[in-house]
């Protein structure tokens, strides 16, 4: 066996990323938040860059109600687009590669010339979906009523007037922090007690002793007591038995209260909608089992959500969108604003990126102007490289933002009847669809519409929304979320006592023309959380 060695050559081609053509792609998929964070990261580490002020330039009040044909195209299209001023390269056309951003030698002689690169968006948009810049002195409001009580919080703050000792505070902590959103504490006793007298042990504890499953009980019997009722239960039975408690004190004779009790002892068989297992494991006739469910559904399952519901507390998020539609109507050459209420027949669609969340960005003129040509000190370096990450992030988002407009003008394009007439005039499209029309690439459009929101006269939805498989139908290919919108109004016009199964759905459906198994309609009606015929007989 011999062993030899040798030099050889071997050509290959690859492709590499550059960190600005990194930074181009991560900033597609960002939400207007993340965004924000971005660009903020980014002006703290980099002094070439800083906000400009557009209060001077631009008045959301001067915005007209009506525009002229001259300002449409002449499809009766038009989309509001985003520009740089005075940068060069504002009036490109952008595609789906970052070339631009690898080149480099543009700012390679600099020169201590006017560096005028500003990124302002265009704003120029209609009052019913402004969303404000606020003033310093709404801030300051917003700020004094920025705290928002949780569930939690009302019942800790009820818990403070009754007296307690350490351990049961501990205990009414540790209970108090597992109660979920519906306002239940789904805790197991026997591991609280093993995890409590572990941590008692710990920190060497005087009332470790105390801590025991009764002592635990009569915490948690403590919490119950609390508002809103129902609060603190372990489940759904609990729950409802103690609002039935509070309602049997303020009414000792309430009729059907003896027979709900005996109705909640048999959950299982009442979640199922199980009537005749409920008579036998009851004991009771129809007529009980009527007069008590019906003081069973006085009673509300979800007692964190009447606590949000009446202290208008409840912690959502409040999403602003990244692209405004508005629809407009034609009148003697002239587009004017429709009212929100009437979307049909609608002339054009104006769509726009929403200016409020559109960072507004330029060139620190101060520090550009030291920047000299040839000059290879320290100090000029930093600047130049500075004054580089500067452009090209600039340049980033102006093209993130262009290519979004594109793609959401894209939507709606394809999308007008559902803004016209609702979900069941949605028709299927991919993101292959979108990107052949704006010539982007598939896994950039997807990357576009992730985590972006559009405010239109039907509400507001994320773009990710409008995307929908097909189904086959006489009339053509119909899209699933249509399916699902049939699927749902049939169930809501359906008869409570014969509601419709799946096959009947299937049925109805193939009448109207669509081609669509069983199996789907109840994949369908499963991703909508409706429940069974069956669970949604009404048997009483």
């Amino acid at each position: 066996m011999s062993v030899s060695f040798g030099l050889g050559v071997n050509l290959s081609a690859s492709q590499k990323l550059t960190p600005q053509m990194q930074q181009a792609i991560r900033l597609l998929a960002l939400s207007n938040l993340e965004l924000e964070q971005e660009v903020q990261l980014k002006l703290d580490s980099n002094p070439l860059l800083e906000r400009t002020d557009l209060d001077d330039d631009y008045d959301e009040h001067d915005t007209p109600e009506s525009l002229s044909l001259d300002d449409w195209t002449q499809n009766n299209w038009q989309t509001k687009t985003t520009t740089s001023s005075d940068d060069g390269f504002g009036d490109e056309s952008y595609g789906d590669s970052f070339e631009k951003l690898s080149q480099s030698e543009m700012d390679a002689d600099a020169t201590d010339s006017n560096w005028d690169n500003v990124y302002a968006p265009d704003v120029d948009y209609d009052g019913d979906f402004s969303v404000h810049a606020k003033s310093d002195d709404d801030n300051h409001q917003d700020f004094l009523g920025a705290t928002e009580s949780t569930v939690q919080d009302h019942v800790r703050w009820q818990m403070n007037f009754k007296h307690l000792s350490q351990s049961e505070k501990l205990i009414a902590d540790y209970l108090i922090d597992a109660m979920d959103e519906m306002g239940y504490i789904r805790l197991d006793i026997e591991e609280l007690h093993r995890n409590l007298s572990l941590m008692a042990s710990f920190y060497q504890w005087q009332e470790q002793h105390e801590i025991s499953h009764a002592h635990i009980m009569t915490v948690l019997q403590s919490i119950q007591e609390c508002s809103p009722t129902g609060v603190g239960a372990r489940n759904l039975a609990e729950c409802l038995r103690l609002q039935l408690n509070e309602l049997i004190k303020d009414n000792p004779d309430l009729p059907f209260a003896g027979e709900a009790y005996m109705v909640l002892s048999a959950t299982s068989h009442l979640e199922n909608n199980n009537i005749k297992a409920l008579m036998q494991a009851t004991e009771l006739n129809v007529e009980e089992i009527k007069g008590a469910m019906a003081l069973i559904r006085q009673l509300d399952p979800e007692p964190a959500s009447t606590f949000y519901r009446e202290n208008n507390t409840h912690n959502e998020v409040v999403e602003i969108p990244d692209v405004l539609v508005i629809a407009l109507d034609q009148q003697g050459g002239v587009y004017t604003k429709k009212s929100l209420a009437d979307t049909s027949d609608t002339s054009a669609w104006r769509v726009m990126l929403n200016p409020d969340v559109l960072p507004n960005l330029k060139i620190n003129q101060e520090y550009a102007s030291l920047i000299k040509k040839g000059d290879e000190s320290p100090d000029n370096v930093y600047l130049k490289e500075h004054l580089t990450d500067a452009r090209l992030f600039i340049r980033s988002i102006e093209e993130r933002n262009q290519n979004l407009l594109k793609v959401a003008s894209s939507i709606v394009r394809r999308q007008q009847g559902f803004f016209e007439e609702g979900e069941q005039a949605m028709t299927p499209m991919t993101l292959k669809d979108i990107a052949i029309e704006v010539g982007l690439h598939e896994s950039t459009v997807s990357r576009l519409t992730t985590n972006k929101t559009m405010l239109t006269p039907k509400g507001l939805f994320s773009l990710k929304y409008f995307f929908s498989s097909s189904v086959g139908s006489e009339d053509g290919d119909v899209s699933s979320t249509a399916i699902s919108a049939k699927i749902r109004e049939m169930i809501q016009a359906e008869n409570p006592k014969k509601p419709l199964s799946d096959a009947t759905i299937t049925k109805h459906l193939e009448n109207e023309g669509v081609s669509i198994s069983r199996r789907t309609v109840t994949k369908y009606r499963e991703m909508m959380g409706i429940p069974s015929s069956t669970l949604r007989k009404q048997k009483l």
